[in-house]
Protein backbone atom coordinates (compact mmCIF):
# COMPACT_ATOMS: atom_id res chain seq x y z
CA UNK A 1 0.00 0.00 0.00
CA UNK A 2 2.99 2.41 0.78
CA UNK A 3 3.83 2.43 -3.26
CA UNK A 4 2.30 4.59 -5.52
CA UNK A 5 0.41 3.30 -8.22
CA UNK A 6 1.23 4.19 -11.92
CA UNK A 7 -1.40 6.65 -13.31
CA UNK A 8 -1.92 7.81 -16.52
CA UNK A 9 -2.76 11.85 -15.45
CA UNK A 10 0.67 11.86 -13.17
CA UNK A 11 2.38 13.01 -17.10
CA UNK A 12 -0.35 15.90 -17.34
CA UNK A 13 -0.09 16.74 -13.49
CA UNK A 14 3.84 17.00 -13.69
CA UNK A 15 3.63 19.43 -16.68
CA UNK A 16 0.18 21.47 -15.32
CA UNK A 17 1.98 21.68 -11.84
CA UNK A 18 5.23 22.82 -13.79
CA UNK A 19 3.22 25.72 -16.05
CA UNK A 20 1.59 26.73 -12.70
CA UNK A 21 5.07 26.94 -11.68
CA UNK A 22 6.92 29.22 -14.49
CA UNK A 23 3.30 31.42 -14.18
CA UNK A 24 4.41 31.97 -10.42
CA UNK A 25 6.86 33.65 -11.20
CA UNK A 26 5.96 35.46 -14.48
CA UNK A 27 3.82 36.91 -11.96
CA UNK A 28 5.85 38.45 -9.57
CA UNK A 29 8.02 39.80 -12.11
CA UNK A 30 4.69 41.46 -13.76
CA UNK A 31 3.82 42.76 -10.53
CA UNK A 32 7.51 44.35 -9.71
CA UNK A 33 7.72 45.50 -13.01
CA UNK A 34 4.04 47.26 -12.73
CA UNK A 35 4.74 48.48 -9.41
CA UNK A 36 8.31 49.95 -10.54
CA UNK A 37 6.62 51.76 -13.31
CA UNK A 38 3.73 53.38 -11.36
CA UNK A 39 6.34 55.01 -8.81
CA UNK A 40 9.12 55.88 -10.72
CA UNK A 41 7.53 57.25 -13.78
CA UNK A 42 5.73 59.37 -11.43
CA UNK A 43 2.35 58.19 -12.46
CA UNK A 44 1.14 57.58 -8.66
CA UNK A 45 2.52 61.22 -7.62
CA UNK A 46 0.81 62.08 -10.46
CA UNK A 47 -2.61 60.58 -10.22
CA UNK A 48 -2.11 61.44 -6.14
CA UNK A 49 -1.58 65.49 -6.77
CA UNK A 50 -4.12 65.36 -9.38
CA UNK A 51 -6.97 64.05 -6.78
CA UNK A 52 -5.44 66.18 -4.20
CA UNK A 53 -6.23 69.01 -6.16
CA UNK A 54 -9.82 67.99 -6.98
CA UNK A 55 -10.76 67.53 -3.83
CA UNK A 56 -8.84 69.72 -1.48
CA UNK A 57 -6.57 68.66 1.11
CA UNK A 58 -9.26 68.30 3.63
CA UNK A 59 -10.94 65.29 2.07
CA UNK A 60 -7.30 63.67 2.22
CA UNK A 61 -9.34 60.31 2.97
CA UNK A 62 -11.55 60.74 -0.23
CA UNK A 63 -8.17 61.38 -2.13
CA UNK A 64 -6.85 58.28 -0.50
CA UNK A 65 -10.14 56.36 -1.52
CA UNK A 66 -10.73 57.22 -5.36
CA UNK A 67 -6.88 56.37 -5.89
CA UNK A 68 -6.85 53.03 -4.51
CA UNK A 69 -9.95 52.30 -6.59
CA UNK A 70 -8.18 53.58 -9.76
CA UNK A 71 -4.77 52.09 -8.60
CA UNK A 72 -6.39 48.80 -8.33
CA UNK A 73 -8.55 48.96 -11.23
CA UNK A 74 -5.49 49.83 -13.56
CA UNK A 75 -3.55 46.68 -11.48
CA UNK A 76 -6.29 44.57 -12.43
CA UNK A 77 -6.36 45.51 -15.81
CA UNK A 78 -2.99 44.74 -16.45
CA UNK A 79 -2.92 41.45 -14.63
CA UNK A 80 -5.98 40.77 -16.32
CA UNK A 81 -4.64 38.55 -19.66
CA UNK A 82 -2.59 36.67 -16.58
CA UNK A 83 -5.66 36.12 -15.14
CA UNK A 84 -7.67 34.98 -17.74
CA UNK A 85 -4.98 32.19 -18.96
CA UNK A 86 -4.04 30.58 -15.60
CA UNK A 87 -7.03 30.73 -14.39
CA UNK A 88 -9.77 29.71 -17.76
CA UNK A 89 -7.43 29.00 -20.78
CA UNK A 90 -5.46 26.74 -18.49
CA UNK A 91 -8.28 24.91 -16.77
CA UNK A 92 -10.32 23.81 -19.85
CA UNK A 93 -6.97 22.81 -21.42
CA UNK A 94 -6.49 20.27 -18.54
CA UNK A 95 -9.99 19.53 -18.30
CA UNK A 96 -10.50 20.39 -15.09
CA UNK A 97 -13.31 23.08 -16.06
CA UNK A 98 -16.25 23.47 -18.19
CA UNK A 99 -17.10 27.04 -17.15
CA UNK A 100 -18.27 29.17 -19.62
CA UNK A 101 -16.33 32.36 -20.18
CA UNK A 102 -19.27 34.60 -19.40
CA UNK A 103 -19.69 32.49 -16.02
CA UNK A 104 -15.61 33.19 -15.32
CA UNK A 105 -16.04 36.67 -16.19
CA UNK A 106 -18.84 37.14 -13.95
CA UNK A 107 -17.08 36.06 -11.28
CA UNK A 108 -13.72 37.78 -12.16
CA UNK A 109 -15.52 40.88 -11.47
CA UNK A 110 -17.30 40.16 -8.41
CA UNK A 111 -13.45 39.26 -6.90
CA UNK A 112 -12.69 42.98 -8.62
CA UNK A 113 -15.52 44.54 -7.06
CA UNK A 114 -14.92 42.77 -4.02
CA UNK A 115 -10.87 44.12 -3.73
CA UNK A 116 -11.94 47.19 -5.09
CA UNK A 117 -14.25 47.66 -1.86
CA UNK A 118 -11.90 46.16 0.42
CA UNK A 119 -8.73 48.14 -0.79
CA UNK A 120 -10.56 51.68 -0.59
CA UNK A 121 -11.46 50.84 2.94
CA UNK A 122 -7.96 49.00 4.02
CA UNK A 123 -5.59 51.61 2.26
CA UNK A 124 -7.50 54.62 3.57
CA UNK A 125 -7.09 53.04 7.17
CA UNK A 126 -3.49 52.35 6.85
CA UNK A 127 -2.59 55.93 5.46
CA UNK A 128 -4.87 57.63 8.04
CA UNK A 129 -2.73 55.97 10.59
CA UNK A 130 0.27 56.98 8.91
CA UNK A 131 -1.28 60.78 9.04
CA UNK A 132 -2.11 60.45 12.72
CA UNK A 133 0.50 58.29 14.26
CA UNK A 134 3.24 58.37 11.86
CA UNK A 135 6.13 56.41 14.31
CA UNK A 136 3.85 53.57 15.79
CA UNK A 137 1.17 53.45 12.70
CA UNK A 138 2.53 49.60 11.82
CA UNK A 139 2.06 48.39 15.15
CA UNK A 140 -1.56 49.92 14.86
CA UNK A 141 -2.14 48.28 11.44
CA UNK A 142 -1.62 44.95 12.53
CA UNK A 143 -4.02 45.12 14.86
CA UNK A 144 -6.03 46.55 12.18
CA UNK A 145 -4.95 42.91 9.79
CA UNK A 146 -6.01 40.84 13.19
CA UNK A 147 -9.21 42.18 13.61
CA UNK A 148 -9.63 42.66 9.87
CA UNK A 149 -8.60 38.58 9.48
CA UNK A 150 -10.97 37.50 12.07
CA UNK A 151 -13.92 39.37 10.75
CA UNK A 152 -13.31 38.08 7.32
CA UNK A 153 -13.28 34.65 8.31
CA UNK A 154 -16.53 35.24 10.35
CA UNK A 155 -18.32 36.59 7.25
CA UNK A 156 -16.45 35.46 4.37
CA UNK A 157 -18.74 31.87 4.80
CA UNK A 158 -22.68 33.47 4.61
CA UNK A 159 -21.72 37.20 2.35
CA UNK A 160 -18.62 36.16 0.18
CA UNK A 161 -18.66 32.43 -0.42
CA UNK A 162 -22.45 31.95 -1.56
CA UNK A 163 -21.81 34.67 -4.22
CA UNK A 164 -19.59 32.28 -6.26
CA UNK A 165 -20.98 29.59 -5.23
CA UNK A 166 -24.58 27.74 -4.45
CA UNK A 167 -24.86 26.16 -1.28
CA UNK A 168 -27.16 23.86 0.42
CA UNK A 169 -28.01 21.51 2.86
CA UNK A 170 -26.31 18.16 2.52
CA UNK A 171 -29.85 15.78 2.65
CA UNK A 172 -30.31 13.72 5.67
CA UNK A 173 -28.81 10.13 5.08
CA UNK A 174 -25.98 7.89 6.78
CA UNK A 175 -23.23 10.50 5.79
CA UNK A 176 -25.18 13.48 7.42
CA UNK A 177 -25.59 11.19 10.33
CA UNK A 178 -21.64 10.28 10.53
CA UNK A 179 -20.53 13.74 9.98
CA UNK A 180 -22.84 14.92 12.92
CA UNK A 181 -21.60 11.66 14.89
CA UNK A 182 -17.88 13.19 14.24
CA UNK A 183 -18.34 16.68 14.94
CA UNK A 184 -20.08 15.80 18.17
CA UNK A 185 -17.46 13.50 19.53
CA UNK A 186 -14.88 15.94 18.45
CA UNK A 187 -16.68 19.09 20.56
CA UNK A 188 -17.15 20.68 16.95
CA UNK A 189 -20.37 23.27 16.98
CA UNK A 190 -21.43 23.69 13.22
CA UNK A 191 -24.49 25.50 12.06
CA UNK A 192 -25.00 23.14 9.16
CA UNK A 193 -23.66 20.75 6.88
CA UNK A 194 -23.89 22.12 3.23
CA UNK A 195 -22.74 20.88 -0.26
CA UNK A 196 -21.47 23.24 -3.06
CA UNK A 197 -22.47 23.00 -6.64
CA UNK A 198 -19.24 22.32 -8.44
CA UNK A 199 -19.40 19.46 -11.06
CA UNK A 200 -21.74 21.81 -14.06
CA UNK A 201 -18.62 24.18 -13.93
CA UNK A 202 -15.50 23.07 -12.11
CA UNK A 203 -13.86 19.21 -11.51
CA UNK A 204 -11.43 19.31 -8.54
CA UNK A 205 -13.24 18.43 -5.24
CA UNK A 206 -12.98 20.20 -2.47
CA UNK A 207 -13.94 19.89 1.54
CA UNK A 208 -13.72 22.06 4.40
CA UNK A 209 -15.06 24.13 7.38
CA UNK A 210 -15.49 27.35 6.70
CA UNK A 211 -15.81 30.49 9.24
CA UNK A 212 -14.96 30.20 13.40
CA UNK A 213 -16.84 30.93 16.08
CA UNK A 214 -20.90 30.45 15.85
CA UNK A 215 -20.27 30.96 11.48
CA UNK A 216 -18.13 27.55 10.98
CA UNK A 217 -19.93 25.17 8.67
CA UNK A 218 -19.22 21.92 6.75
CA UNK A 219 -18.44 22.29 2.80
CA UNK A 220 -18.28 19.38 0.49
CA UNK A 221 -18.42 19.63 -3.12
CA UNK A 222 -20.33 18.27 -5.22
CA UNK A 223 -17.49 16.66 -6.81
CA UNK A 224 -16.39 15.26 -3.52
CA UNK A 225 -19.69 13.65 -2.60
CA UNK A 226 -20.20 11.64 -6.48
CA UNK A 227 -16.87 10.55 -6.52
CA UNK A 228 -15.71 9.42 -2.92
CA UNK A 229 -16.49 6.58 -0.61
CA UNK A 230 -17.94 7.55 2.93
CA UNK A 231 -15.03 6.56 4.28
CA UNK A 232 -12.85 8.58 2.38
CA UNK A 233 -14.97 11.46 2.98
CA UNK A 234 -14.73 10.96 6.51
CA UNK A 235 -11.60 10.83 6.91
CA UNK A 236 -11.40 13.84 5.02
CA UNK A 237 -13.04 16.03 7.57
CA UNK A 238 -10.74 13.94 9.97
CA UNK A 239 -8.24 15.99 8.85
CA UNK A 240 -10.02 19.03 9.10
CA UNK A 241 -11.05 18.47 12.73
CA UNK A 242 -7.49 18.09 13.21
CA UNK A 243 -7.07 20.84 12.45
CA UNK A 244 -9.15 22.49 14.94
CA UNK A 245 -8.62 19.58 17.71
CA UNK A 246 -4.63 20.63 17.14
CA UNK A 247 -5.69 24.63 17.33
CA UNK A 248 -4.08 25.18 14.12
CA UNK A 249 -6.51 27.97 13.40
CA UNK A 250 -5.05 29.71 16.26
CA UNK A 251 -1.62 28.86 15.76
CA UNK A 252 -1.61 29.57 11.73
CA UNK A 253 -3.29 32.99 13.00
CA UNK A 254 -0.74 34.36 15.23
CA UNK A 255 1.94 33.46 12.81
CA UNK A 256 0.48 35.17 9.92
CA UNK A 257 0.33 38.22 12.75
CA UNK A 258 4.01 37.89 13.48
CA UNK A 259 4.90 37.67 9.91
CA UNK A 260 2.05 40.60 9.51
CA UNK A 261 3.89 43.28 12.16
CA UNK A 262 7.29 42.49 10.71
CA UNK A 263 6.21 43.46 7.36
CA UNK A 264 4.50 46.59 8.38
CA UNK A 265 7.44 47.51 10.22
CA UNK A 266 9.91 47.00 7.28
CA UNK A 267 7.52 49.00 5.18
CA UNK A 268 7.68 51.70 8.10
CA UNK A 269 11.57 51.57 7.48
CA UNK A 270 11.13 51.89 3.74
CA UNK A 271 8.59 54.60 3.80
CA UNK A 272 10.49 56.79 6.30
CA UNK A 273 14.00 56.21 4.47
CA UNK A 274 12.87 56.35 0.87
CA UNK A 275 9.99 58.57 0.28
CA UNK A 276 11.76 61.95 0.15
CA UNK A 277 14.28 60.54 -1.93
CA UNK A 278 11.39 59.66 -4.40
CA UNK A 279 9.77 63.32 -4.14
CA UNK A 280 7.16 63.13 -1.07
CA UNK A 281 7.26 65.44 1.73
CA UNK A 282 5.60 62.68 3.87
CA UNK A 283 5.22 59.20 4.25
CA UNK A 284 1.04 59.58 4.51
CA UNK A 285 1.24 61.09 1.08
CA UNK A 286 -0.95 58.03 -1.23
CA UNK A 287 1.52 58.38 -3.90
CA UNK A 288 4.08 55.85 -1.98
CA UNK A 289 1.13 53.12 -2.17
CA UNK A 290 3.35 51.29 -4.62
CA UNK A 291 7.00 51.73 -2.10
CA UNK A 292 4.12 50.68 0.55
CA UNK A 293 3.27 47.70 -1.47
CA UNK A 294 6.41 46.78 -2.90
CA UNK A 295 8.09 46.71 0.51
CA UNK A 296 5.08 43.84 1.60
CA UNK A 297 5.58 42.24 -1.28
CA UNK A 298 8.90 41.70 -1.15
CA UNK A 299 8.46 40.47 2.95
CA UNK A 300 5.78 37.79 2.13
CA UNK A 301 8.07 36.43 -0.71
CA UNK A 302 11.20 36.47 1.82
CA UNK A 303 8.96 34.94 4.48
CA UNK A 304 6.52 32.55 2.49
CA UNK A 305 9.32 29.64 2.83
CA UNK A 306 9.31 29.69 6.61
CA UNK A 307 5.57 30.17 6.34
CA UNK A 308 4.83 27.14 3.99
CA UNK A 309 7.48 24.94 6.16
CA UNK A 310 4.73 25.82 9.34
CA UNK A 311 1.96 24.97 7.52
CA UNK A 312 3.25 21.48 6.31
CA UNK A 313 4.13 20.82 9.29
CA UNK A 314 0.80 21.40 10.54
CA UNK A 315 -0.89 19.40 7.68
CA UNK A 316 1.42 16.42 8.82
CA UNK A 317 -0.31 16.35 12.55
CA UNK A 318 -4.18 17.15 10.65
CA UNK A 319 -3.18 13.70 8.96
CA UNK A 320 -2.03 12.14 11.85
CA UNK A 321 -5.39 12.92 13.90
CA UNK A 322 -7.46 11.33 11.06
CA UNK A 323 -5.51 8.13 10.96
CA UNK A 324 -6.11 7.85 15.01
CA UNK A 325 -9.83 8.84 14.14
CA UNK A 326 -10.23 6.33 11.38
CA UNK A 327 -8.47 3.63 13.01
CA UNK A 328 -6.43 2.89 9.70
CA UNK A 329 -4.49 4.83 6.89
CA UNK A 330 -6.29 3.24 4.23
CA UNK A 331 -9.60 5.51 3.47
CA UNK A 332 -6.83 9.12 3.62
CA UNK A 333 -4.63 7.04 1.39
CA UNK A 334 -7.26 6.38 -1.01
CA UNK A 335 -8.54 9.90 -0.71
CA UNK A 336 -5.42 11.21 -0.97
CA UNK A 337 -5.03 9.09 -4.29
CA UNK A 338 -8.23 10.14 -5.56
CA UNK A 339 -7.45 14.11 -4.97
CA UNK A 340 -4.51 13.67 -7.04
CA UNK A 341 -5.73 12.25 -9.81
CA UNK A 342 -9.45 14.41 -10.13
CA UNK A 343 -7.60 17.96 -9.26
CA UNK A 344 -4.27 16.93 -11.51
CA UNK A 345 -1.63 17.28 -8.89
CA UNK A 346 2.20 15.98 -8.55
CA UNK A 347 2.36 13.42 -6.39
CA UNK A 348 6.29 14.30 -6.29
CA UNK A 349 6.67 18.10 -6.98
CA UNK A 350 10.76 19.37 -7.69
CA UNK A 351 11.93 19.87 -4.00
CA UNK A 352 12.86 23.41 -4.43
CA UNK A 353 8.94 23.86 -5.43
CA UNK A 354 7.48 22.28 -2.75
CA UNK A 355 10.25 23.87 -0.10
CA UNK A 356 9.47 27.49 -1.69
CA UNK A 357 5.54 27.72 -2.63
CA UNK A 358 3.94 24.46 -1.16
CA UNK A 359 1.78 25.31 1.78
CA UNK A 360 0.98 21.06 2.12
CA UNK A 361 3.14 18.39 1.61
CA UNK A 362 3.53 16.34 -1.26
CA UNK A 363 0.52 13.80 -1.61
CA UNK A 364 3.82 11.21 -2.26
CA UNK A 365 5.24 12.21 1.33
CA UNK A 366 2.01 11.82 2.97
CA UNK A 367 0.92 8.42 1.53
CA UNK A 368 4.77 7.72 2.96
CA UNK A 369 4.14 9.06 6.28
CA UNK A 370 0.75 8.02 6.20
CA UNK A 371 0.79 4.68 5.70
CA UNK A 372 4.15 4.67 8.29
CA UNK A 373 2.01 5.91 10.62
CA UNK A 374 0.66 3.42 13.28
CA UNK A 375 -2.85 2.71 13.20
CA UNK A 376 -4.77 3.28 16.23
CA UNK A 377 -8.51 1.82 16.58
CA UNK A 378 -10.33 5.19 17.93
Amino acid sequence: MGELSPNPREALAKEYDGIHNRLFFVQILLVVGLLAAFQFTGASAALANGLTTYFGEDLWYVTNAVYTVVAVFGFAACMFPLSYYSSHVLEHHYELSDETFGDWFADFLKSLLIDLALGAVLFSVVYALLRWMPNWWWLFATVLYILFAVVFSTLAPAVIMPLFHKFESLDEGDLTEAVRAMMKEAGIKVIGIFKGGQETRIHPASAAFSGIGRSKRILLGDTLLSSYSQKEILAILAHEVGHYKNRDTLRLMLTSSVLALVGFYISHLCLTGLSGALGFAHIYDIGTAPLFLFSLFVFSLASMPFANLYSRRREFAADAYSIGKMGSPDALVSAFEKLATQNLSNKEPSAWAELLLDSHPSIARRIKRATQAPSTKP
